[in-house]
């Protein structure tokens, strides 16, 4: 994402720097080194030509660096990206219903998660019929986020080993000029040739607290939705899915 070009840029410039340090004083250095471990002596002139490619290295593997801090740090990568995201942090667990909207008939209640990795939003969950008993599983291939709304391809199935459909989907994102709270999608590919949609809301999602990772806990927040948004199915179906449904 773009904001996090930056994390990238602060890299490339620490290295820069570090690079233009020791260019400065490599003669210093070479001092240092064959002076502090005198059995380095016989090997002085092969200490810049070292430092170089240690340098070189650096550079090679910058990316590699960045994409480290913004995705794999503990603590410190989802701060990082939740402050340069602002309103725009998306990530968090989302309990949803997925409705068949021409029938007004509930199909699905599920469990959206909204991560970062490899350098995109991804997107993953589980499905269930309404009696509990589990559909598909489901996560995102490729993904692309701007002005509030996330498009992305996904593969779904009974696990992710055992794929039987590929698709693509967008979300809206709402408030629209503040922390996202809800979202609203649907299909848009030829396995879903009716108007089915699916509404989430966001559960509260912090560093220190804890998630709910159990299947009864998933189903039993998307059910507590579902109550919510049943007795408004008739108005939400006049309205456009890109439209806040609060």
């Amino acid at each position: 994402m773009n904001q996090y070009r930056i994390v990238h840029s602060a890299v490339h410039a620490g290295i820069a720097a570090l690079c233009w340090l020791v260019l400065r004083h490599i003669n210093q250095l070479e001092a240092f080194i064959t002076n502090y471990k005198p059995v380095f002596t016989e090997y002085k002139g092969l200490a810049v030509p070292a430092l170089i490619a240690l340098l070189a290295l650096l550079f090679r593997v910058s990316d590699k660096l960045a994409n480290f801090v913004v995705e794999n740090v503990p603590l410190v990568s989802w701060s990082l990206r939740r402050m340069l995201s602002g309103r725009d942090f998306i990530e968090g667990d989302w309990p949803l219903a997925v409705v068949d909207m021409a029938g007004n008939k509930l199909l699905y209640l599920g469990f959206l998660t909204v991560s970062f990795k490899r350098g995109q939003i991804h997107v993953y969950g589980n499905d269930w019929t309404p009696d509990g008993a589990h559909a598909m599983e489901f996560h995102s291939k490729q993904s692309q986020f701007s002005d509030r709304k996330l498009q992305y391809w996904y593969e779904q199935g009974a696990s992710l080993h055992d794929v039987k459909m590929r698709g693509y989907t967008e979300i809206f994102f709402f408030p629209r000029h503040s922390l996202a709270e809800r979202h609203a999608g649907k299909f848009l590919d030829v396995n879903h040739l009716t108007d089915i949609r699916f509404y989430a809301e966001r559960k509260p999602y912090r560093l220190f607290e804890r998630r709910l990772t159990k299947k009864e806990q998933q189903f039993g927040a998307a059910q507590a939705l579902w109550a919510k948004l049943s007795p408004r199915m008739g108005a939400l179906k006049l309205q456009d899915i890109s439209s806040d449904f609060e």
